[in-house]
């Protein structure tokens, strides 16, 4: 409890003044609403009973000035919570999203996307309304509850005495159910957050679900989550009537309690008319305060069991940030003793690889699915870190140089990238400013598809799907590459990034790359070995290690394992 306040103290101190104000606001209604209560007892009492009409015009101006404060607050006050929960949201969602962007690749592929997506429309907004909605209000309730209790223990403590025992009880309750809410609560949540993945990645295979007739088997999958949904929902609901079974009984014995002896103080002239109606009402209201707290005490436990679940992600690993600033360009990059595996107990990936890339030159690596050819790609763009060994970049480990230097130096081309729901420029662009429309046309022409994005109906400024669904593979590809050409890397890195190209394309695109970047470092990771023969260095991996390298023309004379990759690439294509 005292680390979940600790930590949410990081958010709550660039909103404590809206913060403070919205509680006053709040306190400040709920003493207004009971100023109207009061001035009744002089209207009754002072004015009806004790015929002193002159007095009438002063209570009801005392009234309505009450009332129209009152009607400002009521206004004004819940206007200041919205303010603040929007503010300490925001806050919360931007350093959620920052994080997110530094936890480890192999953390977040394990993650669905829709639980991240539910993490940030769900359990943030119900902690925001913890802390920007619960905390003043809980405040103005505790702070009518004292005024309720003086007010009230003065005109009649024995009305006091049995308030007092029934908000014992309804303490006592409060944290006998709070436990179990809680992890009713989370249990919600938990099963809420897979039927919503689900049904995000079932509405994402709608295309498969169909094409292969698949509906009842999606169907009963989508019920399965379903069911442990609403039986989570119907368990909590359980608890939250057994709360409201043992509540409610307790709120109309007050009532009761009132009539009968406030009426019976009435009648032996213990008491006016006038103070046993503001009693009634003080009393109702003193116990709907506690009611309201109770509640409130309910729902803190089922929002701390979101706040749990968002420190859960927040509190996780993250990658090795780095600091260290790379002087000049990028003039060596060694992979030295290199072991990788994607889980701690699995077979190795990479194993005691060494690798001295060169600078300035077309670099081609190939060998077979599953040497490790794409895992080279993904340490060297620090998706992942090595499990033994060190990437050295100018002398200096690639995990002690800064992450956005090093970033701003290299791009990668994905085998299947990632596309927006936006416009062909902007998808290329990603945010960056100060390029021209030329610039931007320049890099499609290398990519050879400049032509095509001219025949969709607004040009560049053509809003494709999500995705991408609208453009076909090849398409995808080449405005991915035109994405890392625009920013003029260092280091261009091609992740099988034409295989969805045709031959001739792939040809055409691949010699005017090698025009643009004639001095320049790309790594071309291959799996068609026809597009890299006039690569300058030829790296063959095989189980994770260099089995050869050289050129093209040497490594064919050696006739080891890259030329049979490629007499096996040529066999295929005479027999297509």
């Amino acid at each position: 409890m005292k680390s979940n306040l600790k930590w949410l103290n990081a958010y709550i101190r660039p909103n404590k003044g809206l913060l403070v104000l919205a509680t006053v606001l709040m306190i400040a209604e709920s003493y207004a609403n009971l100023a109207i209560i009061g001035l009744q007892q002089r209207l009754i009492d002072d004015v009806l009973i004790a015929n002193q009409y002159e007095q009438l015009s002063y209570v009801l101006v005392l009234m309505i000035g009450a009332f129209i404060v009152y009607s400002f607050l009521f206004t004004f006050g819940p206007h200041t919570i919205h303010k603040t929960k929007a503010s300490f949201t925001e806050h919360l969602v931007q350093d959620f999203m920052r994080h997110m962007y530094k936890i480890p690749a192999s953390a977040l592929q394990k993650e669905r996307t829709g639980s991240y997506v539910h993490y940030v429309v769900n359990d943030i907004d119900r902690v925001g309304g913890m802390v920007a909605n619960d905390a003043p209000r809980g405040l103005q309730q505790l702070a009518a509850a004292l005024i309720l209790f003086g007010i009230v223990g003065f005109n009649s403590p024995m009305i006091l005495l049995f308030s007092l025992i029934c908000c014992i009880v309804y303490v006592w309750l409060g944290r006998h159910f709070s436990i179990k809410l809680k992890a009713g609560a989370k249990k919600v949540q938990e099963t809420r957050s897979d039927l919503i993945v689900h049904m995000e990645e079932g509405i994402s295979s709608t295309r498969e679900v169909i094409a292969y007739h698949r509906m009842e088997w999606e169907s009963r999958i989508y019920d399965k989550f379903f069911k442990k949904y609403f039986h989570a929902v119907m368990e909590e609901g359980r608890l939250v009537n057994l709360q409201l079974i043992s509540s409610e009984p307790i709120r109309w014995g007050i009532t009761v309690f009132i009539l009968c002896y406030g009426g019976y103080l009435v009648l032996q002239g213990q008491m006016s008319i006038g103070i046993f109606v503001i009693l009634y009402q003080f009393s109702n209201q003193l116990v709907y305060t506690f009611q309201n707290l109770f509640n409130m005490i309910m729902e803190f436990s089922g929002k701390m069991a979101s706040l749990d679940r968002i420190r859960r992600v927040m509190d996780g690993p993250t990658w090795i940030e780095g600091s260290q600033k790379i002087k000049g360009k990028i003039d060596t990059i060694q992979l030295s003793n290199i072991t990788f595996n994607y889980e701690m107990d699995g077979d190795d990936i990479l194993h005691g690889l060494y690798l001295d890339i060169p600078i300035g030159q077309k670099v081609a690596i190939v060998g077979s699915s599953g040497s490790g050819k794409s895992t080279i790609a993904q340490l060297l763009i620090r998706f992942h870190e090595p499990s033994e060994g060190q990437i050295i970049v100018n002398g200096h480990p690639l995990c002690d140089i800064d992450r956005a230097d090093w970033s701003s130096r290299v791009a990668i081309v994905f085998q299947e990238p990632y596309l927006y729901p936006d416009t062909v420029k902007n998808n290329i662009l990603m945010g960056m400013e100060g390029v021209s429309d030329e610039e931007v046309m320049h890099v499609c022409q290398i990519a050879s598809i400049h032509d095509y994005i001219l025949t969709l109906p607004d040009g560049y400024d053509t809003v494709i799907g999500e995705r991408g669904i609208t453009l076909s593979g090849g398409q995808r590809q080449r405005i991915a590459i035109a994405r890392a050409l625009i920013r003029n890397p260092e280091l261009l890195i091609l992740d099988e990034a034409t295989s969805a190209l045709d031959l001739i394309t792939e040809r055409e695109i691949q010699e005017k790359i090698d025009n643009y970047r004639k001095g320049k470092s790309t790594i071309i990771i291959a799996h068609r070995l026809s597009t890299v023969k006039n690569a300058d260095c030829i790296f063959v991996l095989n189980k994770g290690e260099v089995a050869e390298k050289g050129k093209h023309d040497t490594l064919m004379l050696n006739r080891e394992m890259y030329y049979q990759l490629v007499r096996s690439e040529e066999d295929i294509l005479v027999r297509a």
